[in-house]
């Protein structure tokens, strides 16, 4: 069953389908490049292994809570560590939008029992070191869906 926000829900109300602790299975830096190859980005694989998040196997930990937005990494057997923080977020119907101060990135999102599952939609970032937007995203968010934890 999937669970859509409403038209006008904001992330700050209450009840917020989204907010709460959310986890990936293990990824590894092969998955990110099949991910990639996967969305048609494959020219950008060896620019993004240079400054992957995704360096080693590890689990993606998204926490949503009072309209914050943060990403963390946590290696096997290592601790939490930030990789896309301090952003805002709101929700209008089955968008997800998550503001920086530069921009913002834009996902479909639905929920499925304790399985969300982010599509990358569009962004207002610039490309960071030639590398677009979207290649990160996609990386970070569509490599596998997120499992409820609390």
């Amino acid at each position: 069953m999937v669970a859509p926000a409403s038209a006008t829900a904001s992330a700050t109300l209450a009840g917020d389908p989204l907010e709460g602790i959310w986890r990936t299975a293990p990824i590894s830096p092969a998955d990110a490049e099949a991910t990639l190859r996967q969305h048609d980005l494959e020219q950008y694989i060896q620019q993004f292994g240079d400054v992957t998040p995704v360096s080693e196997e590890m689990v993606l930990i998204l926490d949503i809570h009072d309209g914050e937005w943060d990403l963390y990494g946590m290696p096997n057997g290592g601790a939490r560590q930030e990789i896309d923080y301090d952003a805002d977020y709101t929700v209008d119907g089955d968008e997800v939008a998550v503001a920086y101060f530069a921009g913002t990135n834009t996902f479909r999102w639905s929920i499925n029992g304790d399985m969300l599952t982010l599509e990358w939609v569009a962004t207002t970032l610039p490309d960071y070191q030639n590398i677009p937007e979207e290649v990160f995203q996609r990386v970070l968010y569509m490599m596998e869906t997120f499992e409820r934890q609390a």
